[in-house]
């Protein structure tokens, strides 16, 4: 375990010495005053919401303001929202749970808690798809260099649970675009892609990014013109993807670690697990 942890600490001074700084467009500190933030999405009024993974507290974040809107009593990580139910959608770790959080009058109700009778692991991140649908990654978290192999489950509109994926390793971020779900790899350091969501045919995650080690990919996002925004917290860095799997970009600043990201309006928000800071930059 030494040895190991001795090998990836020379695979990440050799990545960091090779990466320079290179910061995105118009970014901007919008915050620093929320502990370990993690999830991060907005509403159709363009409010900001964060979940603080250390406190369980979903932050509302306005333009004038900081406030608590709800506390989970758990680990909140992924957040996403759901205008349909006028409601936040929250993956929670320590409860093992899937949440609804009602934007009107912050009451908590549980959507999911476990899977043909056995408890989820701890829910991680999560999307709402264009039917309503959820699906969410739920990983075994055990210490390297376990790969953590883990599953990915949907929630249909019948509120019947249901397994998306069964074996990736550590399984965490997801996003989606058109009929195709992105997910991060994190312990084997790729993102893979899930082609056809809909399909009643049993099809493969197929590889769409590799990472070098120790990238850890984490949080993801897809823009407009369908380009992939990638965090990598083991390196500090965002990556760019197009369609087509190459890497266009790399945004990279010392001590920062980010996490989360979203995508609206042509603007990123990004978690920093690192400073407690949430950031925003432009396409």
């Amino acid at each position: 375990m030494e040895w190991a942890r001795f090998r990836w600490i020379i695979r990440r001074t050799d990545i960091l010495s090779n990466l320079k700084p290179n910061l995105p467009k118009n970014l901007e500190e919008i915050s620093s005053t929320i502990p370990h933030p993690e999830g991060i999405t907005l509403d159709d009024k363009d409010n900001i919401f964060v979940s603080s993974a250390s406190t369980g507290n979903i932050f509302l974040v306005s333009k004038n303001d900081i406030k608590v809107h709800a506390n989970t009593k758990g680990r909140p990580l992924g957040i996403a929202y759901s205008k349909k139910l006028n409601s936040l959608i929250a993956a929670d770790a320590a409860r093992k749970s899937v949440l609804r959080i009602s934007l009107g009058n912050a009451s908590i109700s549980v959507l999911c808690r476990e899977y043909e009778d056995m408890d989820l692991n701890g829910p991680s991140d999560l999307i709402i798809t264009e039917n309503e649908e959820i699906i969410f990654t739920d990983p075994i978290r055990n210490p390297f260099p376990n790969p953590c192999i883990s599953p990915v489950y949907k929630i249909p509109k019948s509120n019947k649970i249901e397994t998306f994926l069964t074996d990736l390793a550590f399984p965490s971020g997801i996003a989606n675009i058109d009929s195709k779900v992105y997910i991060s790899e994190t312990r084997a350091n790729r993102l893979v892609v899930m082609e056809d969501n809909q399909s009643d045919e049993i099809i493969e995650p197929q590889m769409f990014r590799r990472f070098a080690d120790p990238g850890y990919p984490d949080g993801i996002t897809v823009d407009d013109d369908k380009n992939i925004y990638q965090t990598l917290p083991g390196i500090g860095a965002i990556a760019v993807i197009n369609s087509d799997g190459e890497m266009t970009e790399i945004y990279h600043m010392e001590s920062w670690k980010p996490s989360n990201i979203h995508y609206h309006k042509e603007k990123f928000y990004v978690t920093d697990r690192l400073g407690s800071r949430i950031f925003r930059f432009s396409k």
